[in-house]
């Protein structure tokens, strides 16, 4: 294979209080084209305003995931359709990690499963939380061990608020305490057991209780007040919201009857500069949408 077009979704980790084990994907995708070249030059671009300020040598996290399982490249291009805002909380370094491993096996005609990709993205990453439902689609839950992918359920929607400002993923982690109290722990375990229950069953009716947390959100409210009074704020109108993984975006999971006033309500909330995405949940992944032979 001489060329590839690789589409991948954006992601939501830890719903809330999934904490670094539960995401799921969005029907909001980067495209990544990925093409043999003769000469012995690596060109690396992107496209749309939110392509700014991505690397454009060998630190870019593509050609680094190509890489991975290619070898050292020489003769490639690399283009990227960035759709998915850097650094807001919808993984698009698990985005391009993912669009650079799937594209590495079909322009290398390996035999690598899917398990075997998501072993090589979680060492990108860290852990599987947004990297697992970017490749396989849907939701899944994670240990450092185990992947389980459940379907999602059609009478479930996510709803994002998108924030104007980024904030780094390290930065956020490294606010979080290193020790919390047994009482937040179990409360959080039953809470993050409750809510893939509620996904499995497509129970709306439990989702307020399913996503509150007490292990990373109160802490990480002390770095983005806006978001944590948005998320309070939809609390109160009865949307099950919560961070977008590390924020400092914000999401919610709303039932899919009543998402056009949930977005309403959250349009009405918003602080100035951000933006609402009714989304669906992508139940594919990351895929290979175009590929040709010279």
């Amino acid at each position: 294979m001489d060329t590839v077009v690789v589409r991948v979704p954006a992601t939501i980790a830890n719903l809330g209080s999934g904490f670094d084990a539960i995401g799921l994907a969005l029907s909001w995708h980067n495209e990544v084209r990925i093409e043999r070249r003769q000469d012995d030059v690596v060109v690396v671009s992107g496209v749309g305003d939110l392509a700014n300020g991505l690397p454009r040598d060998s630190t870019n996290l593509i050609v680094r995931s190509l890489e991975s399982v290619m070898g050292p490249l020489r003769s490639i291009t690399v283009n990227q359709i960035v759709a998915i805002p850097m650094g807001r909380g919808f993984g698009s370094s698990a985005a391009a990690v993912v669009g650079g491993l799937v594209g590495a096996r079909a322009l290398a005609g390996t035999d690598d499963t899917d398990e075997q990709l998501l072993e090589r993205a979680v060492t990108f990453e860290g852990h599987a939380d947004n990297v697992a439902p970017c490749l396989l689609g849907g939701i899944t839950v994670s240990t450092a061990e185990s992947t389980l992918r459940i379907d999602p359920p059609a009478s479930i929607r996510p709803l994002v608020c998108v924030a104007p400002q980024a904030m780094q993923t390290k930065v956020a982690r490294a606010a979080l305490p290193s020790e919390v109290s047994r009482a937040d722990a179990t409360a959080n375990l039953g809470r993050a057991a409750l809510l893939v229950a509620a996904l499995s069953q497509g129970r709306s009716d439990v989702l307020m209780d399913a996503t509150k947390d007490l292990l990373h959100q109160p802490v990480r409210f002390g770095l983005m007040p806006e978001s944590g009074e948005l998320v309070r704020a939809l609390r109160a109108e009865g949307i099950a919201a919560f961070l977008a993984g590390a924020g400092p975006s914000v999401a919610a999971l709303v039932d899919d009857k009543a998402a056009l006033d949930g977005e309403t309500t959250a349009r009405a909330l918003l602080p100035e500069g951000w933006d609402v995405r009714l989304e669906s949940i992508d139940p594919q992944g990351a895929r290979i949408v175009s590929e040709r032979e010279k």
